[in-house]
């Protein structure tokens, strides 16, 4: 199957700045095999990614942008810490409006499976990290700093990127969520991600979908997910 490509240079501004949830869409895991070979982690990862769907509705597994290990070796996080490096901000304190949860020490450190699915131009990413239930309580406690509803950023190549940040009112999933959704214009290009993050016992989870949201059916899709996700965790973890 081949994996969609909804502007490589937007879709990575987008992600750099706003949604490390979503990497892999335009990255890859490149090596991330061998390093997950050495991990501590490996086996209870491997748990973990045993928990993941592998298909919903249209959107069909992709394996080689999905990964598995310690949350901080994942090739997708250091892709990420890689690119907040060499972003600029015109809010400097937006660059985690989204994400802050991901450098908790206690996520870190975590098992982790990232799975990536494609259906058509649109890619949804689901994360599942085990993690003591207090620092799932702290990650979904972390909120939007004041002032980053708008927001620039301007990428290593002069790159300019504009983002809109909304936080969404969506039925409760599991134990507890939050949700989002960010409008990203790149170079006339208009990229969106809507990301979903829950607690599901000692369980932390992470749903996005990014793309041009053609159909219109970006939450509906993230939540209808994430749903069948928990699901499916509850099932194989049990």
């Amino acid at each position: 199957m081949e994996h969609p490509r909804t502007s490589r240079r937007a879709a990575g501004a987008a992600l750099a700045v706003a949604a490390v949830l979503a990497l892999s869409a335009c990255g890859g895991t490149e090596g991330g095999g061998s390093a997950a070979e050495a991990d501590p982690n490996a086996e209870a990862a491997a748990q973990l990614n045993q928990a993941q769907l592998v298909q919903y509705g249209e959107a069909a597994i992709v394996p080689e942008h999905s990964e598995m290990g310690t949350y901080s070796r994942l090739v997708s996080t250091r892709q990420t810490e890689r690119l907040r490096e060499s972003t600029t901000l015109d809010k400097p304190e937006c660059m985690d409006a989204v994400n802050a949860w991901g450098r908790l020490p206690e996520v870190r450190d975590a098992p982790a499976s990232l799975a990536t699915f494609a259906r058509g131009r649109d890619t949804i990413s689901h994360t599942l990290l085990r993690v003591p239930a207090e620092a799932a309580e702290q990650a979904l406690s972390t909120s939007v700093p004041e002032g980053c509803g708008r927001y620039e950023a301007v990428l290593e190549d002069g790159t300019t990127a504009s983002y809109r940040l909304e936080e969404l009112d969506v039925a409760q999933v599991a134990d507890g969520s939050r949700a989002f959704a960010v409008e990203t214009e790149v170079e006339g290009e208009t990229v969106w991600m809507y990301g979903l993050l829950y607690r599901n016992g000692d369980h932390l989870g992470a749903t996005s979908v990014l793309g041009p949201n053609a159909e219109d059916d970006y939450r509906d899709l993230m939540v209808g997910f994430t749903r069948k996700a928990v699901e499916r965790e509850d099932e194989i973890t049990a």
